[in-house]
């Protein structure tokens, strides 16, 4: 009689686990929201500390996944710009951007992604900075997504760095370029039946 009851609980756990991973696996949209810490370099700086500065950052995605691999292209508005400290001034530079941002992700154990994506974005704000900049840029982001189980399945942790690879001077003799750092709090609309 005991061994039914533990080959029962077995073929439990199997099935639930079985059902979860079917949910995972279905394309579904979702939310993000979180803190990026921005820094922009400038060169040639011979009188500014250059300093790093924390933002906001929305976005939605839609997510397409398979065995190991998921498709997740997002929209997202983040504000980027680190802060330039002179003798007698500061300049702080709140870059506002809407970025497509077309993610690859190689899922690496079930729960843990590492993802790869193009950042292409477009100012939306009027720029203001030590130099006149361009509105448009493009990055190139990498990072991990840890979605977690259980009673938080909905939820994931995304972090991601972004290397902006636009000189956003508009002068041939000086280069400015974003450096950020996303740490975002994602919901998964995952549809269960």
């Amino acid at each position: 009689m005991n061994l039914k009851i533990k080959l029962l609980a077995l073929a439990m756990c199997i099935s639930g686990a079985v059902t979860a991973q079917t949910v995972y696996m279905k394309p579904h949209f979702g939310l993000k929201a979180g803190l990026n810490t921005a820094y922009t370099t400038y060169k040639p700086n011979f009188i500014y500390n250059l300093r790093f500065q924390s933002h906001p950052n929305f976005g939605a995605f839609w997510r397409y996944r398979t065995q190991k691999w998921a498709i997740q292209p997002e929209i997202q508005w983040s504000v980027r710009g680190g802060t330039f400290k002179g003798e007698n001034d500061i300049q702080k530079n709140n870059f506002n951007y809407l970025s497509f941002v077309p993610t690859v992700g190689y899922i690496i154990t079930e729960g843990l992604t590492f993802e790869v994506s193009p950042e292409i974005s477009y100012g939306v704000n009027n720029f203001s900075s030590i130099v006149p900049v361009r509105r448009n840029e493009f990055g190139v982001g990498a990072g991990i997504r840890f979605d977690f189980m259980d009673m938080a399945e909905d939820f994931s942790l995304n972090l991601r760095y972004v290397h902006g690879f636009t000189n956003l001077a508009t002068a041939s003799t000086e280069s400015l370029y974003n450096r950020t750092l996303q740490v975002s709090v994602v919901y998964n609309f995952y549809k269960k039946k």
